[in-house]
């Protein structure tokens, strides 16, 4: 949802041309339309006066289409295998505006399609991924959210009562140390944290910000493992989240369930795309009769 304009015209002709596999909410934002800015100033002037504050307007002057025809305006791009996300709500998106314009069509383009020769394995794609989500708790979680989400919108109303707004916060504090365990408690393997840059993306060791033995040691105190507070950086481009702390001992790192699935689900694409694997065998030729 949160993908709009040119990543969805880019979206929609590797899909229309069976060169991708899109993943993630329903549909892209929507945004199919190119505006243009006016300054008022311009037409001010020629009634004899002119303003640096006189503004601007902003017009809608094109609509983008796909190859198949169908414009990304409004319907966006639907998603070829759906991960549960808390950002897939109705509410978000161009549908969701004031005066959006509506979706049309137009003539089909002649074109190949890539797939038509190469598979993508679509299906057996999304039968493996729906497996996963429904036994990854971290699916549920978002569930969960996506529930809660769905149930504010609706009452669209927020207390301000200052202990009913305590008891709230402290249910969210409560529900997220409880996650936290329940994470600790199902990791098995020393996680390893890498900070990559394009700056060291190429170099031959990278720059280690989670060490061995701090999964063991956050098991035994009962918290979430901490990585290195000199080397997590906290610029916005940064791969971890804040822990909870205000203290500046650390980040812990970020949870994401759907930047996970994706990477199995091109796994599974680059496995299904070797083909079946035989078995070989060396045979020695016969030998001739004494």
């Amino acid at each position: 949802r949160q993908s709009a304009s040119a990543s969805e015209i880019f979206a929609a002709a590797l899909q229309d041309y069976g060169r991708a596999v899109i993943v993630g909410d329903k549909n892209t934002f929507g945004k199919g339309t190119v505006q243009t800015i006016l300054p008022i100033g311009r037409f001010a002037s020629l009634l004899g006066s002119h303003s640096d504050e006189d503004g601007a307007l902003k017009l809608t002057i094109q609509k983008f289409y796909r190859v198949a025809g169908g414009s990304t305006q409004l319907h966006g791009v639907a998603s070829d295998i759906v991960l549960p996300s808390l950002s897939d709500l109705p509410e978000f998106g161009e549908s969701a505006l004031k005066n959006a314009l509506p979706y049309d069509e137009v003539a089909r383009a002649k074109y190949t399609k890539w797939s038509d020769s190469h598979s993508l394995f679509v299906d057996q794609l999304r039968r493996r991924s729906e497996e996963r989500a429904k036994g990854d708790p971290e699916f549920h979680y978002v569930m969960e959210d996506m529930d809660r989400l769905r149930h504010k919108i609706d009452e669209n109303r927020i207390s301000v009562n200052e202990d009913q707004r305590k008891k709230e916060l402290q249910d969210d504090k409560l529900r997220k140390e409880t996650r936290s365990k329940e994470r600790l408690a199902r990791n098995q393997e020393e996680p390893r944290i890498y900070r990559v840059t394009l700056d060291t993306v190429d170099k031959p060791n990278l720059q280690l910000i989670m060490y061995p033995g701090k999964l063991a040691e956050a098991k035994k105190n009962g918290v979430s493992p901490k990585v290195d507070p000199e080397a997590a950086a906290s610029d916005a481009d940064s791969d971890l989240i804040g822990g909870g702390d205000t203290q500046g001992d650390g980040k812990e790192p970020a949870i994401d369930p759907e930047r996970d699935e994706t990477l199995n689900i091109l796994t599974d694409l680059v496995d299904l795309s070797r083909g079946p694997k035989t078995a070989s065998a060396n045979h020695q030729a016969p030998t001739s009769p004494q």
